[in-house]
């Protein structure tokens, strides 16, 4: 004899507990801070041009009567950055939606539940891609993507954490406007740090991105080499405190904090991370990135563009109807037709970079 239901499962219902806990996505202290700290609307327009100064003006001592150097020098340029379209998908069952997860056999709208992972995934997918680069280089064409770290703070010349090299950045080479477009490492050769890292390591890397009186106010890093820097110093060496602007926890370090991310590139992202959301491992070491964003407003150095249009700032776009076909007249909602999809799509732009 065979039964379909024991006793207890005849006799007893279950309990399903209101809610779902989020054990796939990570916050990302430098999405957050450029969110908080540089945002800037991107009002319209085929790209976005950011001017940079790169050589001084003809100049020297001269003696009375002397002859000056009137050569015209070219000493601007412009970088130029076209708007990275990124979207996340949602599809659902309307018989699902509509007749089976409903109130009050529902526990949560399955709706809802879906929008808050396509939230969080888009959020995601743009973390990651910031650490990225947005460049056809070596093979791998990234150009839909956004231009990030990884193009943004290189010199050009040594190859990045991922292998590549990037000769020019925002349409500019390198090498006709260098050094301006070229970023210092200190003692860190290239942005992997394996083992342990020292505070010569830290201060040296931290002076090089000093431009004035503007110092990197945050260090962002793995969590791996956050424990390599806790391991290296002692207690009482360590000054644990929040970043002021985010409130994510972090280390202090002359006038930065240094913060994890998950998303940062090193040896701890998944093989789910790599998959679903364009993560990419280095083959060896973790990453760590000093940021030095400049001042506020017109004389940031890092910005964040994201468009002013709603549908295209985290927006929804409405559901789209399907062809219907239907058995006959008599055919109710009841049968199956796909539900609609929609899509959140966001546009970042793309930013300026200095000596970070």
């Amino acid at each position: 004899m065979s039964l379909l239901l024991d006793e207890v499962n005849t006799l007893a219902t279950k309990k399903i507990m209101p809610g779902i806990v989020d054990d796939f996505f990570k916050n990302d202290p430098l999405l957050q801070f450029l969110k908080r700290n540089r945002y800037f609307p991107y009002v319209g327009g085929p790209l976005v041009q950011e001017n940079f100064l790169y050589l001084p003006q003809n100049g020297t001592a001269y003696a009375p009567g002397a002859q000056f150097n009137i050569t015209k020098q070219q000493t601007l340029s412009g970088l130029q950055f076209t708007p990275r379209y990124y979207y996340v998908n949602v599809t659902e069952n309307q018989e699902e939606v509509e007749v089976i997860i409903r109130s009050p056999q529902a526990v949560m709208s399955r709706v809802a539940a879906d929008l808050g992972n396509a939230a969080l995934t888009m959020s995601a997918l743009l973390a990651i891609a910031l650490y990225r680069n947005g460049q056809n280089v070596g093979g791998v064409n990234r150009s839909l993507q956004l231009n990030g770290l990884e193009e943004a703070l290189t010199d050009g010349t040594n190859t990045t954490w991922s292998g590549s090299t990037f000769t020019s950045y925002g349409g500019q080479s390198r090498t006709d406007v260098a050094p301006a477009l070229n970023s210092p490492t200190g003692t860190i050769s290239s942005p992997n740090i394996a083992g342990s890292i020292t505070y010569h390591i830290l201060e040296q890397s931290f002076q090089s991105c000093v431009i004035g009186s503007e110092m990197p106010v945050m260090g962002v890093t793995t969590p791996i080499c956050m424990g390599y820097i806790n391991e290296n110093f002692q207690p009482q060496q360590r000054i644990d405190t929040t970043e002021p602007t985010i409130g994510f926890p972090g280390i202090k370090f002359k006038t930065a904090t240094i913060v994890q991310s998950n998303y940062c590139p090193g040896q701890g992202l998944t093989a789910q991370d790599v998959q679903y959301l364009g993560a990419a491992v280095p083959s060896s070491g973790e990453t760590f990135w000093w940021l030095n964003p400049g001042g506020e407003g017109e004389d940031a150095l890092i910005r964040l563009y994201m468009s002013a249009s709603p549908k295209f700032q985290f927006g929804f776009t409405g559901f789209k109807d399907p062809v219907r076909r239907y058995l006959d007249r008599s055919c109710s909602s009841s049968h199956a037709w796909p539900l609609r999809n929609h899509e959140l799509v966001s546009s970042l732009g793309n930013w300026r970079k200095h000596a970070e």
